[in-house]
């Protein structure tokens, strides 16, 4: 498993990720694996992220969506 952090593009379809593009590669969502949601404090303002780990024609990935950006989380061995 290897972590990051990085900013991706992905298509989504009624906000569940089917696309995911990132370093001009495409990877297509073949298997969603897991979805949960993580929430900070609310009183506090913190953000709320929507998790999915899913199994692309290129492997399996973990990668969040929090506001309207989309973020890889972790590349799955």
């Amino acid at each position: 498993m290897k972590r990051r952090s990085d900013d991706i593009e992905v298509r989504d379809v009624r906000g569940w990720p089917v696309e995911i593009r990132r370093d001009g590669r495409v990877y297509r969502v073949r298997e969603m694996l897991d979805a949960w949601v993580v929430q900070g404090h609310w009183w506090g303002d913190e953000e709320k992220r929507v998790f999915f780990r899913v199994r692309t024609d290129r492997g399996a990935v973990e990668l969040y969506r929090t506001g309207g950006r989309w973020v890889l989380s972790k590349e799955l061995d």
